[in-house]
């Protein structure tokens, strides 16, 4: 355990999941000050709890061993995901903001934008997380010091605040900001840009097997604040430290760690610093990906729009037959689809619903050794016989499966 003691300001809120099912109270506050306590931080969580969720939160700080600095807000807040890529929905549709102005006074701060208003923060020093993405606003802007920032921004949220489009331009803005000593924007696939006043590089994100995505900012985040606060990391190390928790909680949708753990993460996120060091940003292949579904319902075309949306949104090429072919005689569809196909690097196929023209698709794909990942997430293993003895690769969860094609195509597998 380290003696030093880090304030996390940040939101207590519920989360559910529909696909996977999984309810869990947390919000970014919560899930970091979990993350922190387990790595070793002490941790005071100052938040914002609703009526019937005060209690909850004060239990689960007493369990993960944190300290918790709660005031009491108007409503219980939710966020509800259908799935962990997809954008939630959040109750109240339009919460509301606390009247008065909180004030924390600490050395060591961990922030996060707050769905009622974050309150202001005077630290020695301090990592901030917008969490907001088009929406984001600067740490100062509601009266916040730091005498040493770091920011930690996604792609979206560093667009937002610097109105630049590439990540080193966005860097450079951030890094003219009074007091901010290092930026680090999260790229998705690509990994992560690590800026400082002196010099700047890419960390990579780790591919895992499973993908639970919904709260995996906040990790990286904490993780982020562990290194470079509590330990003095630099900020490179402290990223890929980071980016390595991250993927832990990614596989697992854990966010406590042990200590053996701890330095096992810390272990391999210096040797794969070591071995991409000066790599640059993950380059995200050119080669289309051949979205293979049926779209001859309203939930069927809803699920290949959310496929081909969480693939575009990371950079890649998608090649959808619903979008760019759509229905037809079969005689003009079927040589369309066909000549698509041989163009492709990767098919992504959905079976649910055993659509023949997505198991021809599949077969006709591994005939020309296109490789093909599938996502099956209600079909019986007998149905799959073929599809797993011709060397597909099948997920019975979406999101996985939507990764699984990504790292395939940028030689992860």
């Amino acid at each position: 355990m380290t003696n030093l003691t880090i304030t996390v300001v940040g939101g207590s809120y519920g989360e559910e999941c529909a696909y996977p099912p999984r309810r869990v109270y947390r919000g970014s506050g919560g899930r970091s000050a979990a993350v922190l306590s387990s790595l070793g931080a002490n941790v005071t969580l100052d938040t914002i709890t609703g009526p019937v969720l005060s209690t909850t939160f004060s239990d689960i700080a007493k369990i993960l061993g944190y300290n918790l600095n709660s005031r009491s807000g108007h409503e219980d807040i939710w966020f509800r995901y259908r799935h962990p890529l997809g954008h939630p929905s959040i109750y109240p549709v339009e919460p509301l903001k606390l009247a008065t102005t909180h004030t924390v006074q600490t050395e060591l701060a961990l922030v996060f934008g707050m769905v009622e208003g974050r309150p202001i923060v005077h630290a020695a020093r301090a990592v901030y997380d917008p969490q907001d993405g088009f929406r984001s606003q600067h740490f100062g802007a509601n009266g916040s010091t730091a005498k040493d920032l770091a920011m930690v921004v996604s792609y979206s949220e560093g667009k937002a605040l610097t109105g630049q489009t590439e990540p080193n331009a966005m860097a450079e803005n951030l890094l003219l900001i009074t007091n901010v000593s290092a930026a680090v924007i999260k790229c998705g696939p690509q990994g992560a840009l690590v800026a400082t006043k002196k010099n700047q590089g890419w960390i990579r994100a780790f591919p895992t097997k499973k993908v639970y995505k919904i709260g995996s900012g906040d990790a990286f985040s904490a993780a982020f604040a562990y290194a470079w606060l509590c330990q003095n990391q630099d900020a490179m190390s402290a990223a890929w430290f980071a980016s390595r928790v991250a993927a832990a909680y990614v596989e697992t949708a854990q966010d406590k760690f042990t200590s053996v753990q701890r330095i096992q993460f810390q272990e391999e996120a210096k040797a794969e610093s070591t071995k991409f060091h000066n790599a640059g940003p993950r380059i995200i292949p050119s080669t289309q990906i051949y979205l293979a579904g049926p779209f001859f319902s309203t939930a069927q075309q809803w699920l290949i729009d959310e496929v081909r949306g969480a693939l575009t949104d990371m950079g890649f090429k998608v090649f959808s037959p619903s979008h760019e072919i759509g229905l037809g005689p079969a005689k003009e569809v079927a040589p369309a689809d066909l000549f698509e196909l041989d163009r492709s690097g990767l098919v992504l196929a959905l079976l649910d619903g055993l659509d023949a023209g997505t198991i021809f698709e599949v077969g006709y794909a591994r005939s020309k050794d296109i490789p093909v990942v599938a996502i099956a997430e209600s079909v019986d293993e007998n149905s799959l016989t073929m599809i797993l003895g011709s060397a597909c690769e099948v997920s019975n969860d979406l999101s996985t499966g939507i990764y699984a094609a990504c790292w395939y195509l940028m030689g992860d597998v």
